[in-house]
């Protein structure tokens, strides 16, 4: 039966299932090793090795989530692991200074903080009512849109962006993506956005837009080695950036579990957010100790599992064994290379709009609207979260800290949301109490 998280699939179904999401996450996986990579000066050579490493370990990362191990660690939901972006930028800082194994440390010390974290989740979880989760989820949803439309567009950093091809090739995606789940039930419609970036990647090889440069100059096997660049050396300053990097990922973190929840039918206890977090904790490590990066939990992946339907956590297992896969045969890996950011760019328009969705649908069933409170703390959250992920050099004359917090969209919408709720709710609460006094 469709829907249920514990279902497990037949291989024939559970392949290109998982497939899609490997496809759905790749462009967003694979970017944090480019931009760093470039950004410190990496050999190609040193570059290929950083991209097969962050494949391999999120591979690794996601089964932890997925599958669990005892008790005590993962979520045991359909997510997918990745990079977090927020950390890029104190990263290359970092890496600047003080080199790559410095790097390492942090993040492997901030895994740890991470873990240490999920043991007073209760008081965490406290601060996220349905009307401050509700107004997260649909911040993340709309903060990560204009990606899809950059990318739609054919990259920021394309020559050719916004050239009408890339465009139309992306419509293409989304038509195809529309018309599978109107016209198709079932398998068919649970495979609508793997399919539709096939028939797009097939236009575009027709156009000309496709370039297999890569996938020729790829090797066909690597192993992935730990501590490849050095051990870890730990500096202060780079672990306190890295640990508030990774409280920003603990924030947003919750918010997509939550979200995913919903999405299950499955309400998370305080024990479920806890294996969840510890198992983002020990992913990190992970990646300090692979040559890799802090994960989170992608956001584009749980909008793939509301729009396919398709519920099962074995289906994200196998996407992670997928991607163990491509970090061990670079040649295979760089099949998906081929396939152009307006492809990537149309599939995504969807499925970030779905999570946008998902949010307010956890709004109208949980919010009482009726309250001007609760609709001053909505419309903030939604304004201060969206418009500081668009504006983004709004915040640039402000020290770091503050940058790290309110330059990004998703981090700042919480904290309004968390701050208003707990400013406004409590006079909510008293005049009730005065209401019920005078009647």
């Amino acid at each position: 039966m469709q829907g249920l998280v514990d279902e497990k699939l037949p291989l024939k179904r559970l392949i290109p299932l998982g497939l899609q999401h490997v496809l759905a996450m790749y462009a967003g996986a694979v970017a944090v090793p480019l931009i760093l990579g470039s950004a410190i000066g990496l050999s190609h050579e040193e570059l290929a090795y950083l991209i097969a490493a962050d494949l391999f370990t999120c591979g690794i990362a996601t089964l932890l989530q997925t599958l669990g191990i005892a008790s005590f660690i993962g979520i045991r939901l359909p997510i997918i692991l990745g990079c977090s972006f927020v950390a890029v930028a104190p990263m290359i800082l970092i890496a600047q200074k003080s080199g790559l194994p410095a790097v390492y440390g942090a993040i492997i010390a901030s895994g740890l903080y991470i873990v240490l974290c999920s043991f007073f989740l209760g008081k965490i979880l406290k601060l996220f009512p349905p009307i401050v989760c509700g107004s997260v989820i649909s911040i993340v949803g709309l903060t990560l849109v204009p990606v899809a439309i950059n990318n739609a567009a054919g990259g920021l950093n394309n020559p050719h962006y916004g050239d009408p091809k890339n465009l139309a090739l992306a419509a293409t995606v989304m038509i195809t993506i529309i018309l599978i789940n109107k016209y198709f039930t079932g398998y068919i419609k649970a495979l609508s956005v793997l399919l539709g970036i096939i028939v797009g990647t097939l236009l575009a090889s027709f156009l000309g837009m496709t370039h297999f440069e890569e996938l020729s100059r790829a090797s066909y096997f690597g192993l992935i080695k730990p501590f490849y660049f050095g051990l870890p050396e730990f500096h202060f300053e780079a672990i306190l950036s890295m640990c508030l990097v990774s409280t920003i990922c603990l924030i947003e973190t919750i918010g997509v579990f939550t979200g995913i929840g919903k999405i299950c039918n499955k309400d998370l206890s305080e024990n479920d957010l806890a294996r969840g977090i510890r198992g983002e904790g020990v992913a990190q490590m992970l990646g300090g100790a692979f040559n890799s990066f802090p994960y989170t939990t992608f956001s584009q992946n749980v909008g793939l599992v509301a729009l396919s339907g398709v519920r099962s956590r074995y289906v994200c297992a196998c996407a992670g064994i997928i991607l163990m896969i491509l970090g061990l045969i670079p040649k295979f890996a760089a099949i998906a290379t081929i396939i152009p950011m307006a492809v990537i760019g149309g599939a995504m328009i969807p499925m970030f709009g779905m999570v946008a969705a998902a949010g307010v649908k956890m709004l109208a069933h949980s919010v009482d609207f009726s309250k001007s409170s609760n609709l001053l703390i909505i419309s903030c959250s939604l304004a201060f979260g969206v418009g500081s992920s668009v504006v983004h050099n709004a915040f640039d004359k402000l020290p770091h800290i503050f940058q790290l917090f309110l330059g990004h969209g998703i981090v700042s919408g919480s904290i309004v949301a968390i701050v208003l709720n707990l400013f406004l709710s409590s006079d909510s609460d008293n005049a009730a109490k005065d209401e019920e006094l005078a009647l």
